[in-house]
């Protein structure tokens, strides 16, 4: 097996478990009050991480250009929970553009 298929075997497992937790928050019902709180959660985690690739960065002398991929890849999180009400686009949505923003920044 070629190291190319076991990165991205690699990566599509990474996917999987990020986006599994977003999928039974959607699923899994409970009372009105955990049930509401619970619809922020992906969206918190996401941007908490966001955060934390941006204070990376920072650390890094990466430059303010190097926080823009993380930043908007939280926007784009936010847009898409927001217009579907799906934790799970959120997710679906978000990482894709914060990896393909990083990849053409190159940071």
């Amino acid at each position: 097996m070629s190291a190319f298929v076991v990165i991205v075997a690699a990566g599509a497992v990474s996917y999987a478990f990020r986006l599994a937790p977003a999928a039974l928050v959607d699923r899994v019902r409970s009372i009105g009050r955990l049930d509401r709180a619970a619809t922020y959660v992906v969206p918190a985690t996401f941007a908490a991480v966001a955060a934390g690739g941006v204070l990376a960065r920072a650390e890094a002398g990466a430059g303010a250009l190097a926080a823009l991929p993380p930043l908007a890849a939280v926007l784009v999180a936010i847009a898409a929970a927001r217009r579907t009400g799906s934790s799970l686009a959120a997710v679906a949505a978000g990482l894709p553009t914060l990896w393909a923003l990083t990849a053409v920044a190159g940071t």
